[in-house]
């Protein structure tokens, strides 16, 4: 049964950072705002407290947090790297912010495989390593030869991964089919797509406005 509170897209005015979507995200440019009508208060039929049970997916950040960010990112999308060091400062300076991320590939098989092995590498409880290994890449993430190093380089056992993959690859699909169905629910455009408390937000932004944003929610306050 679906949650009663349902997700309202939040009209914040113009975002620091665009979402990317799969065609074209190389050349978006990076202060571009989403259109007028992507603003506008959105209900959809998914709740919030079914977005928060997913198997697999591990939290980062408090257990006992009074805001949970729900992050939907392409370890190729350019505006998630971008905002890969912001959530990190955010968790640093709240005690009380936890972040689920949703991996959802959409840039292509190098996107997929990097997401099988973010998901994979939480069996040995090495997803938020895995996760910044591939965020932190300057470099367009095609495949093994690039995952593969990268993962290593982060500390993540290896033959380990390689027999998660194997025994937990069904689990793995699932959460990002499962993934996939949620943002066409949404009718998410692009990533990286937040929701903070059950507001969504259609693009990245930086830490300063993040935190306003929090602020308001936490005050109770609308977003538009």
């Amino acid at each position: 049964m679906l949650d009663k509170h349902h997700i309202l897209a939040a009209a914040l005015g113009s975002l620091a950072l665009a979402a990317c979507s799969p065609a074209g995200a190389e050349n978006a440019a990076a202060d571009a705002a989403p259109a007028a009508g992507q603003q506008d208060a959105l209900v959809t039929s998914v709740g919030f407290a079914d977005l928060l049970r997913t198997p697999a997916a591990p939290f980062i950040g408090a257990e006992k947090a009074d805001v949970t960010l729900i992050g939907f990112i392409d370890y190729n999308c350019p505006y998630c790297r971008q905002m890969n060091p912001e959530l990190a400062a955010l968790l640093e300076a709240d005690p009380k912010v936890r972040i689920l991320y949703k991996d959802w590939p959409i840039f292509g098989a190098g996107s997929t495989a990097a997401a099988r092995t973010a998901l994979a590498a939480g069996y040995q409880g090495k997803y938020e390593a895995a996760h910044n290994a591939f965020m932190r890449s300057t470099d367009r993430i095609a495949g093994d030869a690039e995952i593969r190093p990268l993962a290593a380089a982060a500390g993540i056992d290896m033959a380990r991964l390689d027999r998660d993959l194997e025994a937990h690859g069904a689990e793995i699909d699932a959460v990002l089919e499962r993934n996939h169905r949620e943002a066409a629910a949404l009718a998410l455009q692009g990533t990286p797509a937040f929701i903070i408390n059950g507001n969504l937000i259609p693009g990245g932004m930086p830490l300063a406005q993040l935190q306003a944003v929090i602020a308001r929610i936490r005050a109770g306050e609308p977003l538009r």
